[in-house]
């Protein structure tokens, strides 16, 4: 008998995803490896999230293994939100001056209104997309951005630019940014993701 399970695993909107779990993984674990695997689609911790086999009521036990819980290869599991668990709120900028990050291509503003504001695509769980602040689903090349690429953050009237990509970078005036590293942003900064060509200019009035 193989030390692993084939199954299906349904992460949000990326359905369908093939994986071989070894038999004595916990539930926990496999979350922790869903997190490192899908990095661009996490917010907060493990127990944020929750395991369940498709079309039960109750979610799999987290401290428990798959195969003690009855998981047989091929079956199709679902990796979403536990039931609790919400995304993480948005806190609205109380700085005076306000930012904003101009689109290149198209001359389009987006408002810097709360924070963390994340930049990327909208995932079909509107729950996600409570802190997406630019939304660059319209351009033909934002295939190649990250959901959640990266976020600006404001601290004591300063904005600063962390990426979020495990595998998709973002570059500050060509330099590139650190993962889980801020950056601090000044008026003019340019920010272009990854291989995408969207340059996004920063703005502080």
């Amino acid at each position: 008998m193989s030390d692993y399970i084939e199954l299906t695993i349904d992460v949000f909107n990326e359905v369908g995803q093939r994986a071989g779990v070894l038999r004595t993984l916990t539930v926990d674990d496999l979350i922790d490896e869903i997190l490192q695997e899908f990095g661009e689609l996490a917010q907060g911790n493990r127990q944020s999230y929750a395991l369940s086999l498709k079309g039960a009521a109750k979610p799999l036990v987290r401290h428990q293994t798959l195969t003690a819980q009855g998981i047989r290869a091929q079956d199709e599991l679902v990796f979403g939100w536990a039931q609790a668990a919400r995304a993480p709120g948005r806190v609205v900028v109380t700085e005076t001056r306000k930012a904003a990050l101009r689109e290149g291509m198209t001359g389009r503003v987006f408002p810097i209104d709360w924070q963390p504001a994340v930049i990327g695509r909208p995932h079909s769980n509107p729950a996600m997309n409570k802190l997406l602040a630019v939304n660059l689903d319209y351009l033909p090349t934002s295939r190649r951005v990250s959901r959640r690429h990266a976020q600006i953050t404001e601290e004591n009237g300063r904005y600063f630019i962390e990426s979020l990509s495990t595998t998709n970078p973002t570059f500050l005036n060509y330099e590139n940014t650190p993962l889980q590293g801020k950056r601090p942003l000044q008026s003019g900064d340019r920010v272009r993701l990854g291989g995408s060509n969207i340059v996004l200019t920063f703005s502080l009035q």
